[in-house]
């Protein structure tokens, strides 16, 4: 029995390594970077001042542009979100639809939405 207990061995805790200390260095150069706008530059003092300056006196909803819808124009007469359908093809058929698409110039959906138009469409 004593042989058993000299053969098991206890497990041990993997230990993470230790992180290196910040350096003054290091903190200094982010600071220096400071806050950047959106489109990069770094917000300087002087333009915060100005930015903050304009919001605490107002905004002219007026002058106020509306952002455009995100996503792709709606196909709706009402101008709602489209329909979407997803269709499942053989190999044969996505050839086809690929190879008229490519040689018309128009999407596969855009093709897709005509046959079934000039198939199903309104009569006059």
């Amino acid at each position: 029995m004593a042989d058993l207990k000299e053969d098991r061995k206890t497990p041990t805790k993997p230990v993470a390594p230790k992180k290196a200390p910040a350096t003054k260095s290091s903190k200094a150069g982010t600071r220096k970077t400071g806050v950047r706008t959106k489109s990069g530059a770094v917000l300087t003092a002087e333009a915060e001042a100005v930015l903050l300056a304009e919001a605490e006196s107002g905004y002219d909803p007026g002058d106020m542009v509306p952002r455009k819808a995100a996503g792709r124009p709606s196909l709706s007469s009402a101008g709602g979100a489209s329909h979407r359908i997803n269709v499942r093809v053989d190999d044969e058929i996505y050839d086809v639809l690929q190879r008229v698409a490519s040689d018309s110039g128009r999407s596969p959906s855009e093709l897709v939405r005509e046959v079934l138009r000039a198939a199903y469409g309104p009569r006059s």
